[in-house]
């Protein structure tokens, strides 16, 4: 049934690409915050996608056209506060409420805002695995797949790691970085926060994962790179419906380097989505 309804899509998708790909650039108040959305219109369960930590949206830009064209889904980027377009709120001073929580909080209330408030595909990148993870234990019944790509995991954070880290942004002049880059400077200040909050937190068996992994993770300590892998093995080994998938030759951004192996991922993914709500609504 799935690999059916893949050809189908693609075939689908190829016949109708003309007809889709109205875009869409918008500011959305969803509290303190008011996040940017880029739309590509499409039909279907929407595919959202989560950056990684030092990006905002427009680092899928490449991906976008080419999935529209297999899925004829709408796909769905946005720019976490203080990334992007995204606005931020300077005056509030409490970092916990700039926090993982509130971001996931900001996207579910800006998704909902936009008419998107339903059933989604989750596409993440890197620290974007976080922001996922949270938003699908949090929205178990509407995650509907996911592909994670060399995504972050609470399981690699471990105590040296952090303190390390910690350590590290005592030496930093936080005045400026939060000027320069508010979001940045919250998302670190956050850190260890965001994974006490993760570790706490399981993604949903239900949700059906392909989770691709780099054959060279961004790190340059060899326990770093074990850890990583392993973490990603005990994630995939944790449910029969996790497809570990090793992106052989690519580093971090698997997406440049190998980008037809993220674009069948997600179309494998939503074919997968497309079958099973096909077969429920019989």
């Amino acid at each position: 049934m799935t690999r059916h309804v893949f050809t189908t899509l693609v075939l689908f998708g190829l016949l109708t690409h003309s007809a889709c790909g109205q875009k869409t650039d918008t500011l959305v108040d969803v509290g303190e915050d008011r996040i940017h959305f880029h739309i590509l219109s499409g039909r279907g369960v929407p595919i959202v996608f989560d950056a990684g930590g030092g990006d905002d949206g427009t680092v899928w830009d490449s991906l976008l056209h080419p999935i529209a064209g297999i899925t004829g889904a709408p796909l769905i980027t946005y720019d976490r506060a203080g990334f992007g377009k995204s606005e931020i709120d300077t005056n509030e001073r409490d970092i916990d409420k700039h926090g993982i929580l509130n971001g996931v909080e900001g996207l579910e209330t800006g998704l909902r805002r936009l008419g998107y408030g339903g059933n989604i595909v989750l596409v993440a990148h890197s620290y974007g695995g976080l922001y996922a993870t949270l938003y699908a234990a949090r929205n178990p019944t509407l995650v509907k797949a996911a592909v994670l790509i060399d995504a972050s995991t609470a399981c690699w954070f471990n105590d040296a790691f952090l303190s390390t880290f910690v350590n590290e942004r005592k030496k930093e002049d936080t005045v400026r970085a939060k000027a320069e880059h508010p979001g940045m400077y919250y998302q670190s200040a956050n850190l260890p926060k965001t994974v006490a909050i993760m570790k706490s937190v399981t993604f949903p068996p239900t949700i059906p994962v392909i989770d691709l992994v780099s054959e060279h993770p961004p790190f340059s300590d060899t326990s770093d790179i074990v850890r990583w892998k392993n973490c990603h093995k005990q994630f995939a080994a944790g449910q029969p419906n996790r497809e570990s998938i090793t992106a052989y030759g690519s580093t971090h951004y698997i997406f440049r380097d190998n980008p037809s192996l993220v674009i069948h991922a997600v179309a494998k993914a939503y074919a997968g989505v497309t079958g099973a709500l096909s077969h429920t609504e019989r």
